[in-house]
Parts: structure tokens; sequence; C-alpha cells
């Protein structure tokens, strides 16, 4: 079971967290042309990264002000210029496929303290952060309570008795 957030429908794409890609690409030209300021699709698409996706900025001209936001929550910056107006960005996060994972077995404690154990580690995930949780089911309750607007996840049966759900905030 996955959700996906509106960023996603936004941008046009629409697939399951194992076929999402890599790269999550922003166009601001077009806003640019309407007399947009871009700023804050560009912070909603950067705070909706999922854990190893990096996001690709195409603009008409080089953002250097973005660099140093970017920057300080450690991205790295890689810069291609296609034509004078025509300017590829792309900023990879510094754990780009190797997201910190904590893991709690919920087989192992009292029913009654799954969900305040799960969400309080869901409250102590950061950026590039997630926590795999381990349990008997399909932990649904728990499921229903994940604020939709900064979570997200990916739950699947690994074999008998046996659920393996991975949570991870896109937007803090």
């Amino acid at each position: 079971m996955t959700r996906v957030k509106n960023l996603a429908e936004w941008m046009g794409y629409i697939a399951p967290m194992q076929n999402r890609p890599e790269t999550v690409t922003l166009d601001v030209r077009p806003l640019l042309a309407q007399g947009i300021e871009p700023i804050g699709a560009i912070i909603q698409a950067k705070s909706q990264l999922n854990p190893g996706q990096h996001l690709v900025l195409r603009a008409p001209f080089e953002p250097i002000p973005l660099y140093a936001l970017f920057q300080n929550e450690g991205y790295q910056v890689e810069v291609k210029k296609h034509a004078e107006d025509d300017w590829e960005i792309k900023f990879i996060p510094g754990l780009v496929g190797r997201a910190k994972e904590h893991e709690i077995d919920l087989r192992s404690l009292e029913p009654t303290a799954h969900l305040q154990k799960t969400l309080d580690g869901v409250q102590a995930l950061g950026r590039d952060e997630r926590l795999v949780l381990h349990s008997n089911s399909q932990p649904n309750k728990i499921l229903e309570q994940l604020e939709t607007e900064t979570t997200d996840y990916d739950c699947e049966e690994t074999g008998p008795d046996h659920w393996v759900t991975t949570i991870w905030r896109i937007a803090r």
C-alpha cells in the first residue's frame, strides 16, 4: 500500500514507491514567463523529496542564491548551462541512496504500545531518515494516524505474519 502526494500529481507522475524516479524535475521557466516567483514551488519540491531523490531545476538563469540554501542542508550542487537562457541545476542530497534507517520491532512489544512507539519514532525522523516497522499484521491503525501532509509510507507483507512498513518524512 503506497500513497502518492499532491506534488507527485502536480508534477505529472504517479508511481508506486518502487518505481519512483531518482530525480524530480521542476522547470520554473514557465512560471517566470508568467511573472510568478518560483521560490515557493522550489521549496515545496525540496521539502517533498523522498530519501535518495534529488531535484533537477530548469531555469532561464543561474540561480546562485539557491545554492547556499541547499548546501546548508547537505546538498551537492551540479550546474549545466545548455544555452544563455537554459540552465540545469541538480541538487543532490548528501545521503543519496543511503537514507539512515531506524527500526522498531513491534512484534516484541505489547499491542497497546505500538501506536505511541511508532508516533514517537516518526516525530524523531529527520530529512533522509526512515522508520522501519516490523509487525505481525498490516498496521492499519498506525497508518491511519500518520499525518498525510508530513509523512508517506510503503507497507508490504514479506512473509507469514511479517509485515514491513517504511515511513519517511516528506515535509518538516
